[in-house]
């Protein structure tokens, strides 16, 4: 089977993440070509060598540029991920014989105008292209349905999910000292309201517990100013964007995932499969992934005294922290193994083939 990935940019994101997930699977027995928009390659270092990769630059002929490589490639089935990549590479494929899918990976792209607009695009290609929409989970299914018009029978929900770590007990040495120390991983957005957590640290003034913070983003010097106001700018690092994550969840004791709006999580995964102890906001994405009280803890968006609260109960409870790390570890080796995902996503590229 030939199959082409297409996806805005290929920088360190959820979306991207999962996508090199599923190439580097579906390799092993199919001919696959990635195509990026964007010129954001920051994961190109970590797909398989045999995946055909290809950038065409967003311009004014972008979509002639992509229809011409469909028309060269052939390939049975065309994916896209996230809006450009799904607008324009769904548009590319009218009046080809290819099977098309599309993954939704969140619920909001900006929470404002923008959105309206996006969504009415969606439901029109949808509709013109008879497209098959992958959700990543309940709540974007949901959204699809309702605000995007897809109809249940081209509907799919398909669950994130993430390889074990390779060798990670010798590879990467453990942590040590007795520092409690605290991680957030992603985006420096609006959306992650890193604030929040920032706040929250406010209130756990104590040189013993530590918060690193791993991502890049327009609101980075907002942050590190917010950071000094407080005064916790001893107790906080900022690291900027990394392409290897896997050091950072082995250093560290509590995840903390405080944003206002997501449409899974992939990085709580990570930090399951890791066997860390995971907070984050009771918002559609992580709430599904969470139990409250047994694989982690949620608490409500923005609410910097209740998460306050919670990091207290948990820098103190080790114990709390381990029964947490554990569950979430059985949480992810159940039910979010790549292994599984890449199967269901090839039953269902079968039986649009065979359609």
């Amino acid at each position: 089977m030939r199959i082409i990935h297409v996806i805005t940019a290929f920088g360190i994101g959820g979306a991207e993440k999962l996508l090199v997930n599923i190439i580097n699977k579906q390799v092993e027995d199919h001919e696959v070509h990635l195509v990026y928009l964007k010129n954001i390659n920051d994961l190109l270092p970590f797909v398989d060598k045999r995946v055909n990769v290809k950038h065409i630059p967003l311009s004014f002929t972008t979509l002639l540029k992509l229809r011409k490589y469909y028309k060269k490639i052939k390939p049975n089935i065309v994916h896209t991920h996230l809006s450009h990549a799904d607008i324009l590479g769904i548009s590319a494929t009218i009046a080809l014989k290819v099977k098309v899918f599309c993954t939704m990976h969140n619920i909001y792209f900006k929470k404002n105008k923008t959105d309206d607009f996006l969504f009415f695009v969606y439901k029109l290609i949808f509709k013109i292209r008879k497209v098959r929409v992958i959700s990543i989970s309940k709540s974007v299914e949901k959204h699809v349905m309702q605000r995007l018009k897809q109809p249940q029978k081209r509907s799919f929900l398909l669950y994130n999910a993430i390889p074990p770590q390779e060798n990670e007990i010798a590879r990467i040495a453990k942590k040590t000292g007795n520092d409690v120390n605290i991680l957030f991983i992603g985006r420096l957005v609006k959306q992650k309201s890193v604030e929040t957590l920032l706040r929250a640290v406010e209130n756990l003034k104590d040189d013993t517990v530590k918060l690193t913070i791993v991502g890049e983003g327009e609101l980075r010097s907002e942050l590190e100013d917010l950071a000094a106001q407080l005064e916790i700018k001893n107790q906080v690092i900022f690291t900027g964007e990394q392409k290897e994550v896997d050091t950072y969840f082995n250093n560290t004791d509590i995840f903390v995932l405080p944003s206002i709006w997501e449409g899974f999580g992939i990085v709580i995964l990570e930090a399951f499969r890791a066997k860390k102890a995971v907070i984050a906001t009771n918002i559609e994405g992580p709430s599904e992934l969470i139990e409250d009280g047994e694989n982690g803890l949620l608490f409500t968006p923005k609410d910097y005294k209740g998460l306050s609260f919670i990091l207290k109960t948990v820098v103190k409870n080790k114990e709390l922290r381990n029964h947490l790390a554990e569950e979430g570890y059985k949480t992810f080796s159940e039910k979010y193994h790549i292994e599984t995902y890449t199967k269901e996503l090839q039953k269902l590229y079968q039986d649009a083939t065979n359609d």
